[in-house]
C-alpha cells in the first residue's frame, strides 16, 4: 500500500493525507512512475471529497508518496497545472501532475564561464554552487556523492546561459556518462553523480518464467542499429620535426616560429620566445606564464593600466605582461623595443635573469639582472623562412597550363567546385623523372589513397604540411622514410606517372582532405612559395587578393568587436574587378581575385573578414544561420515586417524562411553602417556604371535603402519572410584545424580510409537490406594503425549488439513487488523471449489504487541484429504452426460434433497429450459462435477493403493526372523564364 501526504508551501513541516487506503482515504487514481533516463512523475486525479481538491497550487504545492509497509520515501515533486473534468454523473475531478524535486534545477540559469582543469565533482559542484544563488533554500541542493572521474579533467567546458539541469546533462552526462540520483531526506535536497548506481543482486534467486515470474513481454527496439559502421581511431597528433634537422628556416642558420597568439593562445609564442632566448621552459612554465598573461591583460597587447599607483607616478603599466615603461627598457633587447608588441615583451620576460622565480600569479615584476642587450639568435617570423624550392630544380619556372594551376580556373571544370587544391608539374613542361623536396622537412606519412595513390607528406618546423601524389605508381618509386629529415633539393621519390600534385596546407593534412575541392583558405598556392613573389607570372597576393588576418591583440577575438573595415575592404576590390554575379562553382572567385561571387558567398566573405576566421567557408541562405550564430550573432528579429527597424553596423539580412530559401529562393546582404547595405545582385536599375554586380543602397543612392527593402518585400516570390542578425560581441574560439600543441584541436581522428579504398566506412549489407543505410560511428581511442583499425571494424560487425530489449513485468505475477529498486540489477531466465541475464530495472509504473496492476521494465539486454531476424522468423514459424494445429483440431471438433468422433479420439488424445478431450468439446463448442461472428466481422472488413482499393485505384489515376498537369506547367514556365526542359540556360 502507498500513503500520499500533501503539503500547501514546500517549507510546511506538517502536511496532511490525501491517500492512503488504510485510513479509508483515496485518490480517485494514481500513478507514480520512477525512471532511469527520465524525471520521475505522479499523476493524481482527485474528487470533491478529496482534501486536496481545488487547494493545488503550481509550483507551491508539493506531495511526498510512501511505501506503506517500510515508511520509505519513494517521490517528492511539486504541482504543474492541474486539469478539470466533469464527469456524466455531475461529479467533478481534477487531474494534477506532479515533478520530482530534480526539476528544481530548471530554475537556474547558468551564466556565461569557462571552467578547465576541474574534475567532475569540482565542475558539478561549481554548477551547483551557481544554482544554489539563484534560487531559495528549499530548492538548493547539497553535493554529496559523485564516483564519475574524467582522464581529460583538463577539458575546457563552456557553460552558455543554461539552465543547470541542462547545462549538467550536456557537459557532464552525455560527455563522460554517469547518473544524476537526487534525494530528499531530513528536509535537505542531496544530489549524487554516480558512474554505476544501484547493485548488483546476482547472488539472490533469479526471476525465471513460470516460477517466480508467470510472464514477462519483450519489446525489441531496432532504433540504434547500425548498418553503416564508421570506425575511428585516435585523434592524430600534431608532428613536431625537429628544427636541427629541418632546414626549412632559411637553410637552418636561423630559427623560425609564432611571435603572435594562435586563436587567442601565447603558448607556442612563449616557447618560441624562451628558445630565442636560450633558455628552456616546461609545460607547467608556459601554463603559469599564460595566466600570468591573463590575470595582467587577458591577452592584450596594447591594453593600459590608467588606475593604479604606476598610473598615479605617471609610469602606468600597459601591455601583454604589464611592464612600466622604465623596467621593459631596462630589460628590453635591442630591435626589440616595443612595449606594445607581445613578442618584445616575452623576450624582456626572459632576459630577466630569475625569471623563473619572478613570474607568478597575484603580482609579478623582474628582479635579476639582464642577460642580453641583443638577441643571440637570428630569427624570421614562422612562414617567412626560404628553403623553397622546385621539384625539378634544373627546369626553371616555366608556364603552366590553366588547368595545372591552383585555385578555379578554365580547363579545370571536370573537378568538384572546379577548384584544385595544387599545382601539377606535368611531363610535358616538367620533364624527368627524380621529384625533389620542395621545402626542407620531416616526413610524417607514406600512404595509398584510392585517387591520391601512393604519396608522401612532410611537416616543416615553419607549420606548412606539403604532399606529393599522382606521381608514384607503387611505394617502390618513393626513396624516403617516414621519419626522416629532408631538405630542400633532396630527391623524395622517382615519378613514374605522367604529373606529380604538389598540395600545400597549414592545417592538419587529414582536416585538409575534407576540403581538397573547397576554396577556403584551406590549401594554399604553392607556386609563390615555390618560385617566389619575384618569379611568379600569376599572383594575386600584391594587387587583389586579400590576405588572412591572424588573431592577435587588436584582432575581433580580443576585442570583442567587428573589423567591419576587412569586408568594406574587400567590397572595394570586388567593385574595381568588375565583379559578375554567379551562383555555381564560381561563385568561390570571391576568395581570391573577386571576379563572380553570388549574395550568400558575398556575405559569408564579408563577415569572416570581419571577425577574423581562419577557415573560409561559403555559406548559403540555409547554411548562413548556424554560422552567424556560431560567430558571435543573435538572431534580433524575424518576420512578416516590410519595414526595416533601425539597423547596425554589422547586422545581416537573410531573405527567404529557412527551409525553403536554397538557390534562387533566398537573399542575404550586410550593413556597412546603420545606413547603408552592401549585396551582392544581378543588377540594379541605377548600379555601377563599371557593371559591377555589388551595390550599397543608403539615404542618397537609387533606389535608398528603405526602397531597396519596401522592393524585395513587396515583390517577393512565394511567402515573405526574413530574418535579422546583430553581432553580440562574443566570438567564440575558432576550431580551424591548426596544428598546435600536441592534438589536433580539430578532432580528426584516423580512419580506415587509406586501407579501404579511400572510403571510411564499412557497409553490412544483410542488416541494409533489412532495416536501409544507417551510419554510426565507433571510436577505438587507443588505435593509430588504419590496417588494425579496419580489422577491429570487422570484428565488432561480426558482434555487433545493435537492437535494444526490454522486458516488462506486471506486479500480479512478480512476487515482492516493492522490494526491486530502479538502477538496481536482478539476474533474469526466461527461456522463451531471452538468454539468463542480469538486467536493470530501468522503470517502474505503480498505480496506487490497484498495486497488482503495477509494472516493472527492465533493460539493458542488448541482441544481435541476427537474433532480432531469428526472433522474426521463429515468431512466423510458430504462427504457421499454430494455424496448422487449429485447423486440424477444428476439423476433428467438427467431426464430434457430427457425432463421428469415436474413431478420432484417439488421435486426438495423442496430440493433446494430457488435455481433458471432452473439456475441449465443450471448450470449442462454447467458442463456435465467438468463430462465427468472426467469420461474419471478416466478410465485411474484406468488403471494406475492396472499396478503399477501388478508391485507391481513382486516387492514383487522379494523381497521375495531377502529376502531368504540373509536368506541362512547369515546361510553359521554363519556356517563359528562357530556359530549355532540361533546366539548362538557352
Amino acid at each position: 500500500m502507498y500513503r500520499v501526504i500533501a503539503y500547501d508551501e514546500p517549507t510546511d513541516k506538517a502536511g496532511y493525507v490525501i491517500h492512503d487506503p488504510v485510513v479509508g482515504l483515496t485518490a480517485s487514481e494514481g500513478k507514480l512512475t520512477i525512471s532511469s533516463s527520465q524525471a520521475n512523475t505522479l499523476s493524481l486525479t482527485l474528487n470533491q471529497a478529496n482534501k486536496l481538491f481545488g487547494k493545488v497550487r503550481p509550483m507551491h504545492t508539493h506531495v511526498e508518496v510512501y511505501d506503506s509497509d517500510n515508511s520509505e520515501l519513494l517521490f517528492r515533486g511539486r504541482a504543474l497545472k492541474p486539469e478539470r473534468e466533469m464527469k456524466s454523473n455531475g461529479q467533478f475531478i481534477q487531474t494534477y501532475d506532479f515533478e520530482d524535486i530534480d526539476s528544481y534545477l530548471i530554475d537556474s540559469v547558468q551564466r556565461y564561464i569557462e571552467i578547465a582543469n576541474a574534475t567532475p565533482e569540482e565542475f558539478l559542484k561549481k554548477l551547483i554552487e551557481e544554482h544554489n544563488s539563484q534560487v531559495p533554500e528549499y530548492k538548493q541542493f547539497m553535493v554529496r556523492n559523485v564516483t564519475v572521474t574524467n582522464k581529460k579533467d583538463n577539458t575546457l567546458r563552456k557553460v552558455d546561459y543554461q539552465t543547470t539541469k541542462d547545462a549538467i546533462k550536456k557537459l557532464l552526462i552525455d560527455s563522460i556518462g554517469g547518473s544524476i540520483i537526487v534525494e530528499y531526506k531530513d528536509g535537505k535536497n542531496y544530489l549524487d553523480y554516480l558512474k554505476s548506481p544501484g547493485q548488483d543482486h546476482s547472488m539472490e534467486a533469479p526471476l525465471k518464467i513460470a516460477e517466480n515470474m508467470q510472464s514477462a513481454k519483450v519489446a525489441i527496439d531496432p532504433s540504434k542499429v547500425i548498418t553503416r559502421l564508421i570506425p575511428l581511431g585516435a585523434q592524430i597528433e600534431t608532428q613536431k620535426p625537429d628544427e636541427k634537422n629541418d632546414d626549412s628556416s632559411d637553410d637552418g642558420t636561423k630559427l623560425s616560429g609564432q611571435m603572435h597568439a594562435v586563436n587567442g593562445d601565447w603558448g607556442p609564442a612563449i616557447k618560441f620566445a624562451a628558445k630565442c632566448m636560450k633558455t628552456s621552459v616546461s609545460d607547467a612554465e608556459v601554463s603559469i606564464i599564460k595566466d600570468v598573461i591573463k590575470h595582467e591583460s587577458n591577452g592584450s597587447e596594447t591594453i593600459v593600466n590608467n588606475w593604479d599607483s604606476n598610473a598615479a607616478a605617471g609610469t602606468p603599466s600597459m601591455g601583454l605582461l604589464q611592464f612600466i615603461e622604465p623596467t621593459f627598457e631596462k630589460y628590453c633587447l635591442e630591435g626589440y623595443s616595443n612595449i606594445k608588441v607581445g613578442f618584445h615583451q616575452l623576450l624582456a620576460m626572459f632576459n630577466d635573469s630569475n625569471w623563473k622565480s619572478d613570474v607568478h600569479t597575484g603580482g609579478w615584476g623582474p628582479t635579476g639582472s639582464k642577460r642580453y642587450d641583443k638577441l643571440p639568435v637570428d630569427i624570421t617570423p614562422s612562414g617567412t623562412g626560404g628553403g623553397w624550392g622546385s621539384p625539378f630544380p634544373s627546369l626553371g619556372h616555366k608556364q603552366f597550363a590553366s588547368y595545372q594551376l591552383f585555385g578555379v580556373h578554365s580547363g579545370g571544370e571536370f573537378r568538384q567546385n572546379g577548384f584544385h587544391d595544387g599545382l601539377d608539374f606535368g611531363t610535358a613542361i616538367y620533364p624527368g623523372s627524380e621529384v625533389h623536396c620542395v621545402h626542407g622537412a620531416k616526413v610524417t606519412r607514406i600512404s595509398y589513397m584510392g585517387e591520391l595513390g601512393y604519396y608522401v607528406v612532410t611537416h616543416s618546423d615553419d607549420g606548412y604540411n606539403i604532399d606529393y601524389q599522382e606521381a608514384f605508381s607503387s611505394k617502390s618509386q618513393i626513396k624516403v622514410k617516414v621519419g626522416q629529415y629532408v631538405k630542400t633539393g633532396e630527391v623524395i621519390g622517382i615519378r613514374d606517372e605522367d604529373h606529380v600534385h604538389i598540395g600545400i596546407t597549414k592545417k592538419d593534412f587529414d582536416y585538409a582532405l575534407r576540403y581538397a575541392f573547397t576554396n577556403n583558405g584551406t590549401w594554399i598556392d604553392p607556386e609563390p612559395l615555390i618560385f617566389g613573389k619575384s618569379k611568379q607570372t600569376r599572383s594575386l597576393n600584391e594587387k587583389i587578393f586579400l590576405s588572412t588576418k591572424t588573431d592577435d591583440s587588436n584582432s575581433p577575438l580580443a576585442k570583442q568587436e567587428l573589423d567591419i573595415q576587412a569586408g568594406i575592404d574587400m567590397f572595394n576590390k570586388a567593385k574595381a574587378a568588375h565583379l559578375e554575379y554567379a551562383m555555381d562553382y564560381r561563385r568561390a572567385d570571391i576568395l581570391t581575385n573577386q571576379k563572380h561571387a553570388d549574395c550568400s558567398s558575398f556575405v559569408s566573405y564579408f563577415i569572416e573578414l570581419a571577425i577574423h576566421e581562419i577557415d573560409r567557408t561559403l555559406y548559403n541562405t540555409e547554411t548562413l544561420h548556424g554560422f552567424l550564430k556560431n560567430h558571435g550573432y543573435l538572431l534580433h528579429y524575424e518576420g512578416t515586417n516590410k519595414t526595416l527597424p533601425a539597423m547596425q553596423t554589422g547586422d545581416v539580412i537573410i531573405m527567404g524562411k529557412k527551409g525553403q530559401s536554397a538557390g534562387a529562393a533566398g537573399h542575404t546582404a550586410v550593413m556597412k553602417d546603420a545606413d547603408t547595405v552592401l549585396e551582392c545582385s544581378s543588377g540594379w536599375p541605377g548600379g555601377y556604371p563599371d557593371g559591377a554586380d555589388v551595390f550599397e543602397h543608403g539615404k542618397s543612392s537609387n533606389p535608398t535603402l528603405d526602397n531597396w527593402f519596401s522592393y524585395d518585400a513587396n515583390n517577393w516570390s512565394g511567402e515573405w519572410y526574413w530574418y535579422l542578425y546583430r553581432f553580440s560581441g562574443n566570438i567564440p574560439e575558432q576550431d580551424s584545424g591548426d596544428q598546435k600543441g600536441g592534438t589536433i584541436k580539430s578532432g580528426v581522428r584516423y580512419t580506415i580510409a587509406p586501407v579501404n579504398d579511400g572510403k571510411d566506412y564499412l557497409d553490412i549489407p544483410e542488416f541494409q537490406k533489412e532495416f536501409g543505410i544507417i551510419n554510426g560511428a565507433v571510436t577505438w581511442d587507443s588505435i593509430k594503425d588504419p590496417a588494425q583499425l579496419l580489422t577491429k571494424g570487422k570484428a565488432w560487425i561480426k558482434a555487433q549488439k545493435a537492437s535494444t530489449n526490454t522486458f516488462t513485468v506486471s506486479a500480479i505475477e512478480l512476487n515482492e513487488y516493492e522490494r526491486f529498486k530502479v538502477y538496481d540489477r536482478y539476474l533474469f531466465i526466461n527461456p522463451y523471449v531471452a538468454e539468463q541475464q542480469l538486467l536493470t530495472v530501468i522503470s517502474k509504473e505503480i498505480d496506487l489504487n490497484k498495486p497488482h496492476k503495477s509494472t516493472m521494465t527492465f533493460g539493458d539486454k542488448k541482441t544481435k541484429l541476427t537474433d532480432y531476424q531469428n526472433d522474426f522468423k521463429k515468431v512466423s514459424k510458430d504462427v504457421e504452426s499454430l494455424k496448422s494445429t487449429v485447423s486440424t483440431i477444428g476439423g476433428d471438433v467438427s467431426s464430434m460434433r457430427a457425432g463421428t468422433f469415436s474413431g478420432n479420439l484417439a488421435t486426438i488424445s495423442e496430440q493433446l497429450g494430457t488435455v481433458d478431450v471432452p473439456q475441449l468439446k465443450k471448450d470449442y463448442e462454447g467458442t463456435q459462435k465467438d468463430i462465427e461472428d468472426s467469420k461474419t466481422r471478416l466478410d465485411t472488413a474484406e468488403k471494406g477493403l475492396n472499396i478503399v482499393k477501388e478508391d485507391d485505384e481513382k486516387t492514383k489515376q487522379t494523381l497521375t493526372e495531377y502529376q502531368k498537369t504540373i509536368a506541362d506547367l512547369d515546361e510553359r514556365l521554363k519556356k517563359l523564364e528562357g530556359g530549355n526542359a532540361n533546366g539548362t540556360g538557352v
